[in-house]
């Protein structure tokens, strides 16, 4: 009601009877909502920041579905998948699918003066999305004329590079391990760096036809395919399909094929970001606990203290609910309050650590070189909605103290 506002309000303002013991209640109220708005803010924010980037970087180097021959890992030179123009129709129909490319992984060794390295040298063609290699390109790039360097070019990741003394324009022996040793020398044309510490010092890219020659494979052999879904979330649907497809050419091909989901061929990695989520709902619980404990403590201060003021109110007719709801017009003015400041500053924060990368991490433990930031509406909406629900049903407990 009008009247309960006024009250409500008279008790919250900088009145006289407001600049007593109430107002640093008040305000160490109002502070422990912010804070743990703005704690379950940043939480929810480096959380989904976490995975959302390091998905994207797992599908860049593999995308969200692989298949390989079943028997893929069991000889120096690995069993390949055969795979035809009519077996790759087939399997870019599927509804869910919106690309198929083929790749050969082959190991190789890089031996310079200075050093040497072992790693698996990933073979693409002309027609592989390079987007997320060149989103990640430190120096030099793709070769732009095939004519030039023919297949005879390979990119490296900055940690390889800087092991072996190499940069783009030098030279590289590369070892292949097969029968007899063979050597090709090729000509680093670029360098990147994803902060993916683990797969940039695994994988180098060069040209598929090359590994394709050096295992004595036909044009439609290849260690695998690489499959992107239009929606990752759908990947267990798409994955039905791919296995669908894969079923019909084993008959045909007379091979047998393992199609694994990202979640398959980097479980540990996905098992660690399922943790955090765990951990997510604690901190949650926990800043929701310390933020309600503080605002019944301010509530019960302010009751206490207004023991007077309660009595003029009964005195003057009002019921033990109208003194509640004035009560608890006051702890709802200082919920808003509180959540207006929490979400201001953990949204700027978000922001300023979005653009200005402040806070670092070791790309060795975390797989990045800064923390993470996203800031989702829809998240947003539904955290302050809870939020302001639960404190107010916790405010019914400071409010039951008051009686006749």
């Amino acid at each position: 009601s009008v009247m309960d506002s006024v009250r409500a309000k008279g008790l919250h303002g900088r009145d006289e009877c407001a600049k007593g013991g109430s107002r640093p209640a008040i305000i160490i109220a109002t502070a422990g909502i912010a804070v743990g708005l703005m704690v379950m803010i940043l939480t929810m924010s480096v959380t989904r920041g976490f995975k959302s980037q390091i998905r994207d970087k797992v599908m860049g180097f593999s995308q969200h579905i692989t298949v390989t021959n079943a028997y893929v890992g069991m000889g120096i030179i690995e069993d390949p998948v055969t795979c035809t123009d009519s077996a790759f129709k087939a399997l870019s129909d599927l509804e869910l699918v919106e690309r198929v490319q083929p790749f050969v992984n082959k190991p190789c060794i890089v031996r310079t003066d200075e050093a040497f390295h072992g790693f698996m040298l990933k073979g693409i063609d002309a027609n592989y999305d390079r987007t997320f290699l060149n989103q990640y390109m430190l120096e030099g790039g793709f070769p732009e004329l095939q004519d030039s360097l023919g297949s005879n070019w390979i990119i490296l990741a900055r940690t390889i590079a800087d092991m072996l003394g190499l940069e783009v324009g030098s030279k590289a022996d590369v070892y292949f391990m097969q029968n007899q040793v063979r050597i090709r020398r090729l000509t680093v044309t670029g360098i990147y760096e994803t902060g993916f510490l683990e797969y940039d010092r695994m994988f180098g890219v060069s040209e598929l036809a090359l590994l394709q020659r050096l295992n004595e494979w036909t044009p439609d052999e290849y260690t695998g395919l690489e499959i992107r879904l239009k929606d990752y979330k759908r990947i267990d649907d798409g994955y039905s399909q791919v296995r669908g497809v894969m079923n019909e050419l084993e008959s045909i091909n007379d091979e047998d094929y393992l199609v694994q989901t990202m979640y398959d061929t980097h479980s540990g990695l996905f098992a660690w970001l399922d943790v955090l989520d765990l951990n997510v709902w604690i901190i949650l619980a926990l800043m929701l606990g310390i933020a309600g404990f503080t605002m019944i403590s301010g509530l019960l201060i302010i009751i206490f203290e207004r023991t007077a003021t309660i009595g003029t109110l009964k005195s003057m007719g009002a019921s033990n609910s109208t003194v509640r709801k004035v009560f608890l017009r006051l702890a709802s003015y200082i919920i808003i309050k509180g959540m207006a400041i929490g979400n201001v500053v953990g949204i700027v924060i978000c922001f300023v650590q979005q653009w200005f990368h402040i806070i670092p991490l070791d790309p060795a433990n975390y797989y990045l070189d800064s923390v993470p930031m996203q800031i989702g509406l829809g998240w947003l909406i539904i955290l302050n909605v809870v939020m302001f629900i639960l404190s107010m049903l916790m405010m019914l407990i400071p409010s039951a103290v008051i009686s006749d």
